[in-house]
């Protein structure tokens, strides 16, 4: 892990290209902790070396399929976080994040979705139709004031 943290604070474009096809096999680690460090290097890695998300993106999408929450709350950050720069490009994550947007309890990854999901409705508008009903539920269901804000702006 504090290899991990090391790397993503030194990683130039030059170390982040060299080194990243040694980072993406620790998101298969048997730890959970690896894991997630492993995802923020590689978000530290993708900002230095951006080519490199077209290189792993499937590995990275794997992580939302995570067997654990933590990591899939890691990942779910990640993608918000790069997301900004061009929604379009997790566009195909879409089915992935509804499935977490309907099945998860935590309330902090769920308001990473809520905000991922709409930048995603400007490159797909039809998504607006289908986020209705599980952003309802999320409403009546969860007593969090700061995800209520999030489903309703």
């Amino acid at each position: 892990g504090s290899a991990l943290s090391c790397l993503s604070n030194i990683a130039t474009k030059e170390l982040s290209r060299d080194l990243i096809n040694d980072v993406v096999p620790l998101l298969s680690s048997s730890s959970p902790y690896v894991r997630k460090k492993a995802v923020l290097t590689l978000y530290k890695l993708y900002l230095k070396y951006p080519h490199g998300l077209k290189l792993t993106y499937e590995r990275l999408r794997q992580r939302l399929d995570d067997k654990d929450d933590s990591v899939v709350s890691c990942t779910v950050s990640v993608i918000c976080e790069l997301s900004r720069k061009n929604p379009k490009n997790f566009l195909p994550l879409a089915p992935q994040l509804f499935k977490v947007l309907t099945t998860s309890e935590n309330n902090w990854m769920l308001i990473k979705i809520v905000k991922l999901m709409t930048s995603l409705l400007s490159e797909e508008p039809r998504l607006a139709r289908k986020l209705l009903e599980p952003l309802a539920n999320l409403i009546r269901e969860k007593e969090a004031s700061s995800l209520m804000y999030e489903c309703v702006h």
